[in-house]
Formats: structure tokens, C-alpha cells, sequence
């Protein structure tokens, strides 16, 4: 059966959080503002982007998530009303400025660019061209003639996966915080359509 590549918006109930539980799948250890698993996902399920956020979908199953941002939006938006909603008044509050300050801060500036800020494939759909189908609709959106996204240098298979759709180291910040978490340095890669 062929698949699909849908927005997050037009997932049915089940299917977003089959979404959530890719994104905590391959994003969850570094979630770290609460301990209480349920209430994330809670929270996820509400403030994942419907557009931003794409889902390949086959067999009516959510097997690989995008989020994608550009220079105005990004994918994850920690709304204050639901952070209150779940984490009570203080630590919604301080969860929705730390969050937002990390999530919210535009990663590209260009236009024509377009960041991968999520790439997931669920573990029993690695190796069988899901993130490669995810980053080809992120190529075909015409707008964009430049992407970036990051990974980290411990993750040789992400870096494998970019580098094999085209694209190619730009930098990398050797002084990072999560290189002392065990996670390794970010790289920076980059793929241009030439036009």
C-alpha cells in the first residue's frame, strides 16, 4: 500500500497521538521540564502545528514525523493558556518562557529557507525511506530553494540520512552543552537547489 504525506491538522484523534508518540520516541529525553510522560503528551497533542508539522502516514499509521519552520514560524509553540492548563500558573508560566525562548527563536533568516526542526522516523520504520520521503516534501514546497537542519554529532545515522539527500556540513559548534550531556556537538547542514 502506498503512503501519504499529510499535515499534522488533518490526523484523526489516534493518528496525532501515534505523531506525539514519534516525536517523544525520537525527542522525549530532551523534554526534561517534567517528569509525568501523560501530561507532555497531553500538551504535544495541543500545540503541535497543524501545517507545519507533516506525517507520513501508510496503512493509516503515523510512521515518521517533520516539523518544518521558516524565518517567521516554528513547528512547536508552547501556549501559555494550555502550559497553565497542564503544569499549574508558576511552572506553566516558566515552562512557556523557557520553552518559547528555545522553540520560538527563528533559526533561519532567509525567505527561502526552510529548517528542518523535527525529523522522526519510529523504530520499526527506520531504514525503509521514511525520512527520505519526508525531507523530498519538504524539497517540493516551491517557495524554498535552500534547507538547513541540525543534528548532532553522536547520531551518525541522521547525519548519514542528510548528507545522502544532499545535503552538506555547513558548521559545527564543537562548544556545546550537550556535548558534555552525552548527545555530542550540533552540525549544521545545508542543501540549495542552485536557483
Amino acid at each position: 500500500m502506498e503512503y501519504k504525506i499529510v499535515e499534522y491538522g488533518s490526523l484523526n484523534e489516534f493518528q496525532k497521538k501515534q505523531a506525539v508518540e514519534l516525536f517523544m520516541e525520537g525527542f522525549g529525553h530532551f523534554m526534561t521540564f517534567s517528569k509525568d510522560e501523560d501530561l507532555k503528551r497531553k500538551l504535544f497533542l495541543e500545540i503541535f502545528h497543524d501545517s507545519l508539522f507533516k506525517c507520513y502516514v501508510k496503512e493509516e499509521k503515523v510512521l515518521g514525523l517533520m516539523g518544518i519552520a521558516t524565518n517567521k514560524m516554528r513547528p512547536l509553540n508552547f501556549d501559555y493558556d494550555l502550559c497553565i492548563k497542564y503544569f499549574g500558573k508558576l511552572k506553566g508560566t516558566i515552562l512557556c518562557k523557557q520553552m518559547n525562548a528555545i522553540f520560538q527563536t527563528p533559526v533561519v533568516k532567509s525567505e527561502n529557507e526552510l529548517y528542518i526542526d523535527i525529523l522522526v522516523t519510529g523504530s520499526k520504520a527506520r531504514r525503509q525511506g521514511v525520512g527520505t520521503a519526508l525531507l523530498n516534501h519538504a524539497f517540493e514546497i516551491e517557495e524554498y530553494t535552500v534547507w538547513s537542519v541540525e543534528a548532532f554529532s553522536n547520531n551518525q545515522a541522521a547525519i548519514s540520512l542528510y548528507e545522502k539527500n544532499g545535503f552538506r556540513i555547513d558548521k559545527s559548534k564543537k562548544i556545546s552543552l550537550m556535548r558534555f550531556l552525552g548527545a555530542g556537538y550540533p552540525i549544521r547542514l545545508r542543501k540549495s537547489s542552485g536557483k
